[in-house]
């Protein structure tokens, strides 16, 4: 849930764009052939209205039921153009962090500002200025 709810808050990519293949009607609009769509990941993962007041906040437990709307949550994609990584990429996240957290401790520095930037992936604008201590009983390999 909190790796999820990271991948909401900070998508992996701005949007996600697809060029239609033939006319597509989508509700009351008629979308000829040859048009390029983008949906924009932050846009969606931030709205209040699929993910409620608190949209901007962390909050890990809004994954403990499936998103309202089938396209509400799409780090990877969505449909049959899905990052065909996208299980790779969850476990081998999970493994990663439980190897690191297990020797080490993270603290926020006082002179970080949180300023996420989109640029081609979310950045942090300033740095992430974090403090990393060793867990003692533990040592680098």
């Amino acid at each position: 849930m909190i790796i999820k709810e990271a991948l909401r808050l900070y998508t992996p990519d701005n949007s996600i764009c697809r060029r239609t293949l033939k006319n597509v009607k989508i509700g009351s609009l008629d979308i000829p052939a040859g048009t390029e769509l983008c949906v924009p990941q932050a846009a969606v993962h931030h709205d209040t209205k699929i993910w409620g007041a608190d949209a901007n906040e962390f909050n890990p437990a809004r994954f403990e039921k499936p998103p309202k709307h089938l396209g509400a949550y799409f780090p990877f994609g969505l449909g049959s153009r899905i990052c065909i990584g996208r299980n790779m990429a969850m476990v081998e996240t999970k493994i990663v962090l439980a190897m690191i957290i297990k020797k080490f401790s993270f603290e926020v520095s006082q002179s970080y500002v949180h300023a996420p930037m989109m640029f081609f992936t979310v950045q942090p604008q300033y740095g992430a200025q974090i403090r990393v201590k060793r867990i003692n009983g533990w040592w680098l390999c």
